[in-house]
């Protein structure tokens, strides 16, 4: 009797078993190409890549190292570059050379470009040149090449000046300069601007510019919006506000923006994602519903072309989770949004209780693991490959 008992409780649970829901797979619809994690310290924030290499760096209080490793054998090169920064916060590479922005201990930050090999007596993570600390340093686009913006802000008597310099990755030569004295409320009284928000690392200047005289109508013409480009000196666009409530609410987007134009942003409602370009918004049209994600996770990377991509993560007890009384995996989705704003659904990649940071090179994404209540650097790196 014991016996049949035991047979029942077994059959019991083997039913149980072949009940259970399938453990969710860890990736769908990509493959990693590398994948590096720190031994010692964490994988800095930083990541940088030139199509053929991926330049990465593991660091902690002491030290800093940067890697490039070349993509397609893995071959990895490490630079020692703790005499350099101990927090580097951006990275370019610069031909056999690397550009590293570095911050100081007192928030300010400077760049300096090391070598990356040895060349005769010069060792790699050598300084070929070092530009002064200044109060942000910013890698853009800038006619078509990379460029650093060097900004310096200074107090004034009324108000604060802005002085920058563009300046050559290569040689560290200054292409060009110019700067912006503002009052205390964001004006420039000659210039009749008010400054709303920055662009390309503080080299321009967004916001209400004053209409100009019209001799014709012998009065005034409205205010309009405004870009002025503290290198040149100049405005390069100017364009008359056609709907003021609506150039309220983006200006109040863009002000929060932090100086970038072109980012991922989640509609006032939170219902469906907008990718910003040159400061303004398109509707992304998802392919998979958006009430199961996180929409605080939300994040984008725009292209010059209009292109994006954007990552949700889902919400493990989102609305039809609760309904159904069963969590859903947390995975984080990656999509692909073409320039008319839809978004196709490339890959998952399942993150339980992880958050990611998400980059791209070219046509292969990256993400860099967080580490559990830090947020500088994280764990790993992974390079993505999308399935064909």
């Amino acid at each position: 009797m014991v016996r049949s008992i035991a047979c029942v409780v077994t059959l019991c649970a083997t039913v149980a078993v072949a009940a259970a829901d399938p453990k969710p797979a860890a990736l769908i619809g990509a493959e990693p190409v590398i994948a590096v994690a720190a031994q010692t310290g964490f994988v800095d924030d930083p990541v940088a890549s030139d199509g053929q290499r991926l330049a990465y760096l593991i660091g902690d209080s002491t030290k800093s190292e940067l890697h490039v490793m070349t993509i397609a054998t893995k071959q990895d090169q490490v630079v020692d570059i703790s005499a350099v920064t101990l927090h580097p916060i951006a990275l370019a590479l610069v031909g056999d050379r690397a550009l590293v922005v570095g911050q100081t201990d007192d928030g300010q930050q400077t760049a300096t470009l090391v070598e990356l090999s040895a060349h005769g007596k010069v060792a790699p993570g050598a300084a070929v040149f070092t530009v002064p600390a200044a109060t942000t340093m910013t890698l853009i686009m800038r006619d078509g090449k990379q460029r650093l913006v060097v900004h310096r802000a200074a107090p004034t008597k009324t108000g604060m000046r802005h002085d920058v310099q563009i300046v050559a990755l290569e040689n560290g030569r200054a292409l060009s300069t110019g700067h912006l004295e503002l009052d205390a409320t964001g004006n420039d009284p000659k210039l009749e601007l008010h400054v709303n928000h920055w662009a390309d690392g503080f080299s321009r200047a967004v916001g209400t510019k004053g209409g100009e005289w019209d001799p014709k109508e012998n009065q005034r013409t409205p205010d309009g919006e405004a870009t002025y480009d503290l290198a040149t000196g100049k405005f390069i666009d100017k364009h008359a506000i056609d709907d003021l409530f609506e150039q309220r609410k983006r200006y109040q987007v863009m002000a929060d923006a932090g100086g970038v134009v072109d980012f991922a942003h989640m509609a006032w409602d939170n219902s469906a994602p907008q990718i910003w370009r040159n400061g303004h918004p398109k509707p992304v049209e998802l392919d998979q519903a958006m009430q199961q994600y996180d929409p605080k996770s939300l994040q984008g990377i725009v292209a010059v072309d209009g292109t994006a991509w954007i990552a949700l993560k889902v919400d493990p007890v989102n609305a039809d989770a609760v309904a159904r009384k069963k969590a859903d995996p947390e995975y984080f989705d990656i999509f692909t949004v073409s320039a008319d704003g839809k978004a196709t659904r490339k890959a998952r990649v399942l993150g339980t209780n992880t958050r990611f940071r998400l980059g791209v090179i070219g046509d292969k994404f990256w993400l860099l693991e967080r580490s559990s209540g830090f947020d500088r650097g994280g764990k790993s790196l992974t390079l993505y490959q999308l399935a064909h």
